[in-house]
């Protein structure tokens, strides 16, 4: 699957489009809808529902992990829905209240009123779409898998981390994974039976529905067609997929029952306000313990969660389309761009930030959803929940709502891709692990930059130890190679000159010998004055071949102990030669060109250096900054060496200035 930018919106709308396929590239709900009709509306609208049977449960679950009262979870559900259905490009996508974002609204607003998240999410959403329209999407692809990896899991423990205290039934401050533990360790005396035991009930519940999900009834060829064993596989995969809907609702009808009987043993949600949202801008002052806070002390307090939050929001968002798009071309740019407009159209109604939630998006492709109009249904439900259904919501259990946050999360724990980078790259598993123990330790928030600086540090050291393959070419004459690979930068300027400073033409220590003569040389071996005894045992003992990796023919000498008598006086008259084969060689930048120039004057002293297969923009280069350098190509080459060897030997010229 792969991301594909799409031209900035200015030149599309100069040049490529035409006001109709604006209209339509902006709001893919005009192409879709033109094509949509009952066999596709029966789709969304069954994807719709059973989305809907997951995401109000989790909703109120999520509000109370943000720290929140359970209505908000509602109102952060409410708009999402429609805002995508009309702007979004990916069907399987919901857009709601997620675990994560969750868990950062309650890192930067813990201690405040609501009207911080709501700012939260509208200034988020201002950064999204403005990051979109300016065709930033690709900054998200500086953040490595496995820093995202190492970020998601240590957001997974630390939420479910901050849950334990609502399943045991117990009161404490639980900010980060660590004060959770340490909350746990000095409270679990005060652990209430009843609550722990509807707790340990409800997540035994939930996995094993979501087990029952995955079985597979197996059919033989005389029931492939029966209609009894479709109707119970699918009842099965419903049972799964309703799991949570389904406990919150067992649960609140067990304490409804028990508060009849004048017994109330668990810790219930209590009283939420009924109603829809009222419509309002959102909140640029507000009012915590009797003091008003202007809009400076807002954005002094939520401080860097107003790019942390949208950056996370963007990065999931976009991972999960790419999961989604099925290998089709992916308009990340609308995908950023309809994420804002969700952030700022749900601050309107008192929404905290939202993002796309991947287990939801697996219940709607699992659904059978066919079009972003899944996302009306959705939407519906939940405002018919707010509407009617918001006064039964005050029986639900914290229990059980902590219950349904720590199984949806337990996933996001990426063990797999442990392994994986053991096995293809382990310094991968550096920028991992540094982000997870940085999360877990310092925050989520703090364990991702970490993550990221820690990825900027490996690409430097990448960057300061480039591949230079470098051999010891034992020929007539004999001389080093080099083939840089990829671009060579200033980070790599002294590890380069290190390596070529410390090779030795007399005695090449751990460096790869080949013993090669180009074949225009056995022609100049008389007009170079070795003995006569070596020519004609030279001649008769190589066996011609062709060099594949360099592109030119040589011979691979069969006796190397006569060839060992000649080559002392050969060594002798020849100049120290370095070949640089630049075929593999993209850049070079000034500073590293800089420092190479004092190389290349070490080099000249007693020696001359040749540039082999030099594309045209690195000969500019080349040729701005050295004196007089040698070009050629790789089938010039064997004929260069041999000249070079020929007039040192002859004129007795032993240097060249490049």
């Amino acid at each position: 699957m792969y991301l594909i930018i799409q031209k900035p919106f200015c030149f599309r709308m100069r040049f490529n489009l035409h006001p109709k396929r604006l209209v339509g590239r902006v709001f893919p709900i005009v192409e879709w809808a033109r094509t949509y009709d009952l066999r596709t509306g029966i789709g969304d609208l069954i994807a719709g529902v059973t989305v809907a049977l997951t995401l109000v449960p989790q909703s109120i679950a999520y509000a109370a992990l943000a720290g929140y009262e359970p209505q908000y979870g509602l109102y952060a559900s409410l708009t999402g829905g429609f805002v995508y259905a009309v702007m979004g490009t990916v069907p399987q996508i919901n857009i709601g209240p997620t675990a994560l974002l969750s868990l950062l609204t309650f890192t930067y607003t813990n201690g405040t009123s609501p009207d911080f998240a709501v700012l939260l999410c509208f200034i988020g959403g201002v950064v999204q779409l403005i990051a979109g329209v300016a065709q930033l999407g690709f900054l998200v692809e500086y953040v490595s898998t496995p820093v995202v990896s190492g970020f998601t899991s240590a957001a997974a423990l630390t939420i479910a981390s901050s849950q334990i205290k609502s399943l045991l039934g117990l009161q404490y401050e639980a900010e980060s994974f660590m004060t959770s533990w340490s909350g746990l360790v000095h409270n679990i005396v005060d652990t209430k039976l009843h609550d722990a035991l509807l707790g340990l009930v409800c997540c035994i519940v939930l996995m094993g529905m979501k087990a029952i999900k995955e079985i597979r009834i197996r059919k033989s060829d005389e029931e492939q067609k029966s209609r009894s064993k479709v109707i119970l596989q699918r009842s099965l995969w419903f049972a799964g997929v309703s799991r949570n809907a389904f406990v919150v609702v067992l649960a609140s009808v067990v304490a409804f029952i028990l508060q009849q009987d004048e017994r109330n043993p668990f810790i219930l949600t209590g009283h939420i306000t009924p109603g829809l949202p009222r419509p309002q801008v959102p909140p640029f002052h507000s009012t915590v313990l009797n003091a008003t806070i202007s809009a400076g002390g807002m954005f002094s307090k939520l401080g860097s969660g107003l790019l942390i939050v949208p950056l996370v929001g963007v990065i999931s968002n976009v991972a999960i389309a790419k999961a989604f798009s099925q290998g089709k071309t992916l308009d990340a740019t609308q995908e950023i761009i309809s994420l804002g407009i969700c952030n700022i159209v749900g601050s309107f109604f008192r929404s905290f930030p939202v993002n796309g939630s991947f287990t939801r998006s697996a219940v709607s492709d699992a659904s059978g959803v066919r079009t972003p109009a899944a996302g009306f249904y959705t939407s519906l439900i939940v405002l018919f929940t707010l509407w009617l259904l918001t006064p039964y919501f005050y029986f639900i259990p914290r229990a059980a709502l902590a219950a349904v946050i720590v199984c949806a999360v337990l996933h996001m724990v990426d063990i797999d891709i442990v392994i994986k980078l053991w096995k293809t790259s382990r310094l991968d598993l550096i920028p991992l692990v540094g982000t997870f123990v940085c999360g877990l330790l310092l925050g989520v928030e703090v364990g991702l930059g970490c993550g990221v600086a820690i990825d900027a540090l490996l690409i430097l050291f990448y960057q300061s130890r480039p591949k230079i393959d470098i051999r010891y070419i034992n020929g007539v004459p004999s001389y080093y190679t080099i083939r840089p690979q990829g671009g060579l930068y200033f980070a790599s300027a002294e590890s380069v000159r290190s390596k070529l400073a410390s090779l030795s033409f007399k005695h090449p220590q751990h460096i790869p010998l080949q013993s090669v003569l180009p074949v225009n040389a056995i022609n100049s071996l008389n007009s170079l004055d070795i003995d006569a005894h070596f020519t004609p045992i030279v001649i008769t003992q190589i066996t011609p071949q062709v060099d594949m990796q360099n592109e030119t023919n040589i011979v691979n000498f069969q006796n190397t102990e006569y060839l060992q008598t000649g080559r002392d006086l050969f060594e002798a008259l020849s100049p120290k030669l370095l070949v640089i084969f630049c075929d593999a060689l993209s850049r070079l930048d000034y500073t590293f060109l800089q420092s190479f120039k004092q190389v290349v004057s070490e080099w000249s002293q007693d020696g001359i250096i040749i540039w082999c297969d030099v594309k045209p923009s690195i000969r500019k280069q080349l040729t701005t900054v050295m004196q007089e350098p040698i070009f050629c190509d790789s089938n010039q080459l064997p004929s260069i060496l041999i000249g070079l060897s020929r007039i040192t030997h002859t004129c007795n010229i032993g240097d060249t200035h490049l």
